[in-house]
């Protein structure tokens, strides 16, 4: 057993090596006793030029830095085949940044915040998913096909895809152009929402709110907000605060959704086949990091991780930690985005998912400019 654990870390060590490299990088090293490195971010505001176009209009921090560098040395110099295993636990990093997340709320915030989220993300998800099947059918898409990509968009990009795929037995084509259609519209909308944000007077909660509704992916979602307005240990990102609050909840809607989706393939199937078994569950396919948010939430509402204002040292270290948790896993999720993957999108995948994601996004940005004030 020790052999094997030893033999899994020397595999994962590389690629995570080079993911915090990446996040040093961007970040800087005085967290990690290297205060000589103060970071690209640091470096960009520094200077008056890159300062105002770079870090005030383009919202280029070191969330994005880390992306964008993640992306070029990905489809510039290739990952070798050493680095790939520890790559692939980025979306861990993700997981536990966003379960360290919860050091930023009470339950009285969640309750606050909790009914407009379900409601707006309920609405936005009903109408995705009903859209996406319409223009699906109309441009002659599969019903799996189409299904793919209502998932994708309705709910959380290519975690919902895959999480789909089983339940409406798509093929294994239809998974990757989902996938490279999701990635390519959420790459765009990522890059594109703070600068419009910007532009548009959006306050941090405003934003948080489009962006935890609008955006596809879920990384996306994090990076968006955190490009917007980072924050840091002492002042908390709002941007961030709202905008996962959003993002859990329409999360946590994944199941439901793969289950009536599946429901929805097996009727359209019935004429060709009379029995259909659906190969997932409703726990299969829960995400069960939420429920490690949750706790986190209960433990900082009970005054257990100290008080919140000020917060405490124990508040201050967990949240510089997801910080950094955040900036490796990013890092990572660069490093597995391949633009030759994205040209895989095309066609009717293409049209479909880029239609939809930007008819929710538009109606999205509607809604907070009619209905969210500025302050939460």
């Amino acid at each position: 057993m020790l052999v094997r654990i030893l033999y899994l870390i020397s595999r994962l060590l590389p690629g995570i090596a080079l993911m915090l490299a990446v996040a040093v990088l961007a970040r800087g090293g005085a967290d990690l006793g290297f205060p000589q490195w103060p970071g690209l971010e640091t470096i960009f505001a520094s200077k008056p030029l890159t300062g105002k176009i770079l870090i005030d209009v383009l919202h280029l921090n070191y969330i994005l830095i880390s992306i964008l560098t993640g992306m070029l040395l990905r489809n510039l110099v290739g990952l070798p085949e050493v680095l790939v295993p520890g790559v692939r636990t980025s979306r861990l990093f993700i997981k536990i940044g966003v379960i360290l997340l919860g050091s930023l709320y009470s339950i009285a915030d969640l309750a606050s915040l909790g009914l407009t989220a379900f409601l707006i993300i309920f609405l936005f998800i009903s109408l995705t998913l009903l859209f996406t099947l319409y223009l699906g059918q109309k441009t002659g898409m599969s019903p799996a096909a189409a299904s793919l990509l209502a998932a994708g968009t309705a709910v959380c990009g290519v975690s919902a895809i895959v999480a789909a795929a089983p339940a409406v037995r798509a093929k294994i084509s239809d998974v990757a152009y989902s996938i490279a259609t999701i990635l390519a519209v959420g790459l765009i909308l990522l890059l594109t929402f703070p600068t419009i944000g910007t532009v548009l007077g959006l306050s941090p909660h405003q934003f948080g709110v489009w962006a935890g509704t609008g955006i596809v992916n879920s990384g996306q979602v994090l990076a968006a907000a955190l490009a917007f307005d980072h924050g840091t240990a002492h002042r908390v990102s709002e941007s961030l605060k709202t905008g996962e609050i959003f993002n859990l909840t329409r999360i946590i809607f994944l199941p439901f959704v793969v289950l009536a989706l599946a429901v929805y393939n097996s009727r359209r199937l019935e004429d060709e086949e009379n029995e259909y078994a659906i190969h997932t569950s409703f726990w299969d396919k829960f995400p069960l990091f939420v429920i490690g948010f949750f706790v986190v939430v209960l433990l900082t509402s009970f005054g257990l991780l100290g008080e919140t204002s000020p917060p405490s040292a124990e508040l201050v270290f967990i949240r510089n930690l997801y910080n950094w948790f955040f900036a490796i896993g990013l890092s990572g999720l660069g490093m597995q985005i391949s633009l030759g993957e994205l040209r895989k999108a095309g066609g009717k995948p293409l049209v479909v998912g880029t239609a939809a994601a930007v008819v929710k996004a538009v109606g999205a940005l509607v809604v907070v400019l009619l209905f969210i004030s500025r302050q939460s």
